[in-house]
């Protein structure tokens, strides 16, 4: 809850309304402005990294953690993954690209450097992005959940992120069955539209 209140807290600033095309000469000059505000939000994970490693750091405390902006008129997405579960951008042959971390777990030491990545969401794309919790999650008979299992699923089709969050948490709480649940689960999936469809 830390972590995530001096996220919102440090990004909190940029205003991501105004992309009023008639309110703009060039689609060119409306891009370049949403990439600078994009950048600039990202900035919140150093600042919180630092508050975090200087504050608290005897506590131990960190947090990895996978955060980006996403232009919805263009599809490009600007992130940071700060030593998270790379998410993954599926399409209709399967898994397209991953997008491996760009830094370390945030609050470890004051003064990391995170680099800013940048990836462009096609039309019908997915976004699916998951905690450990997900391939850590344990049957009766304690077996893993597995990364290849996720990846098998991810090499589906799926006509919406809907349809594949449906299929992947079925999957896992029919493995999990009457097990205890080790850890949180949590999953995230976001399509890019594609013009013409509802």
């Amino acid at each position: 809850g830390l972590f995530r209140s001096f996220i919102r807290l440090f990004s909190g600033g940029t205003n991501f309304q105004f992309c009023d095309r008639e309110a703009k000469d060039s689609t060119a000059g409306m891009e370049l402005e949403f990439d600078l505000y994009q950048r600039q939000a990202l900035q919140a994970i150093e600042i919180t990294n630092n508050y975090i490693s200087e504050e608290h750091g005897e506590t131990g405390m960190f947090a990895t953690m996978f955060f980006g902006v996403l232009n919805p008129e263009t599809g490009l997405l600007t992130y940071i993954n700060g030593g998270h579960e790379s998410p993954l951008i599926i399409n209709a042959s399967g898994i397209k690209t991953a997008l491996k971390s760009t830094g370390p777990a945030v609050g470890m030491m004051p003064n990391m450097k995170f680099k800013i990545q940048q990836v462009q969401l096609e039309p019908g794309d997915i976004l699916f992005g998951y905690t450990d919790g997900l391939t850590d999650a344990r049957s009766p008979n304690r077996e893993f959940f597995t990364e290849k299992r996720v990846l098998s699923l991810l090499n589906q089709p799926y006509s919406s992120a809907s349809e594949l969050l449906e299929r992947m948490k079925t999957d896992v709480f029919t493995h999990i069955d009457c097990a205890a649940q080790f850890d949180d689960i949590t999953l995230l999936a976001v399509r890019r539209k594609i013009p013409g469809t509802s």
